[in-house]
């Protein structure tokens, strides 16, 4: 086992019997993206195993030697004897990390370390031990926190039938320009728009249709909800939250509060020093900053109209029924957003823009509570969440 030296101290198996792959991506940017594939052990905790699945970035617990072997088969991707061959001649890049099954070879394993390539045979549980502790890497308890969880969920008959995310989804970029966003998961449904190279979704749902073709349910601006071919998405690094957060001094115990990074453009949501959720969000632009400081939202509303106009604003703009609104300092605001979906960047006048997923999230769990008027103002008996914006 080799110990990390970094400084920072499917719902359904993919059996798809073709070279076809999860479109992935190797940003060097945090942990969750430099450790992809690799077999973590927590060495503050037992030596707890990790693996970072290459598909989405996150961390699945592997537990005993079993739950490991069926674990890595859940998040497998299938290939036939033909292309088995071909991968195993001259491993591309793509394959890093990913565990490959051999439908027609009765579900054979087989993992490709991320690092040199090499294929290893999963034969059972006691080849996924062996794995687990040779080809493994020490990480600390505070390093692995920085990489979300994901969970597979299994039915009665020990079957997966869905998965979850620690922070409700997972992070895309999309590849191409002119993507279609389609109502269902398939190519006939009808068309909502498109999606355009740079452009980020957050991932809520996997669907296959009829034809073994995977969908991505997502999350986002424009369309929330609605799907697109996972082809056309590479995985990118997942938000991590600010490694050593400033509990602001006015959070009590079981307080929800907001940090906002706004160079990173990540927002994360907190319950008193634990983290809850972490989120890419878009701030302002140069010309246009999101204000630093502390503050608490004073007035909250379910939708509302927003307008702006030069020198606050780079251009005129209205925009009705904004989603999701949480005012904290005058008109700087925390909101849904359907007209963009460029989250990860400085993009706004002013505002942080979130996807409207995140932003009704965000809304419904932290004060002031609100009832069934669209809009309340926070008062002594029901104080406005507190929004921690700094660099």
């Amino acid at each position: 086992m080799k110990l990390l030296k970094y400084g920072i101290a499917v719902f359904l198996i993919y059996s798809v019997f073709s070279m076809a792959s999860p479109a992935l991506a190797y940003p060097e940017s945090n942990l969750s993206s430099r450790l992809s594939g690799k077999i973590l052990l927590d060495v503050d905790n037992k030596g707890e195993a990790w693996y970072v699945y290459p598909g989405d970035f996150h961390r699945y617990y592997l537990g005993t030697p079993s739950d490991a072997y069926d674990i890595m088969k859940y998040l497998s991707l299938g290939v036939s004897n033909d292309n088995f061959i071909k991968i195993a001649s001259s491993t591309e890049d793509r394959f890093k990390g990913l565990i490959l099954l051999k439908p027609e070879d009765n579900g054979q394993a087989y993992y490709v370390n991320p690092d040199t390539k090499v294929l290893t045979y999963l034969a059972d549980a006691t080849g996924a031990y062996a794995l687990m502790r040779e080809d493994s890497l020490g990480i600390t308890s505070q390093n692995l926190e920085t990489i979300p969880i994901g969970k597979i969920i299994l039915n009665d008959t020990g079957q997966p039938v869905k998965r979850q995310w620690q922070y409700l989804g997972w992070w895309g970029a999309v590849k191409q320009n002119y993507v279609p966003v389609m109502t269902e998961p398939n190519s006939v449904s009808k068309r909502l728009g498109y999606l355009y190279q740079a452009n980020t979704v957050k991932i809520l749902d996997l669907k296959k249709d009829e034809d073994g073709v995977l969908w991505y349910k997502i999350d986002g601006g424009q369309y929330p909800g609605a799907y697109i071919n996972s082809t056309f998405i590479n995985t990118i690094a997942q938000p991590t939250p600010t490694k050593e957060v400033v509990l602001p001094s006015d959070v009590a115990v079981d307080d929800y509060w907001l940090d906002v990074n706004i160079i990173k453009n990540i927002l994360t949501v907190y319950k008193y020093d634990q983290v809850v959720m972490a989120t890419y969000v878009s701030t302002g632009l140069k010309e246009t900053p999101t204000i630093y400081g502390l503050y608490h939202v004073w007035y909250k509303l379910y939708k509302t109209r927003m307008t702006g106009n030069p020198p606050t604003a780079l251009h005129a703009y209205d925009l009705i029924d904004v989603p999701w609104t949480m005012y904290y300092k005058g008109s700087f605001a925390v909101h849904g957003t359907y007209w963009h979906d460029n989250f990860g960047s400085q993009r706004s006048a002013g505002c942080t823009n979130m996807t409207q997923g995140d932003a009704k999230f965000i809304f419904d769990l932290t004060n002031p509570v609100i009832d069934s008027a669209n809009s309340v103002r926070s008062t002594i008996d029901n104080p406005g969440v507190v929004v921690n914006n700094h660099y």
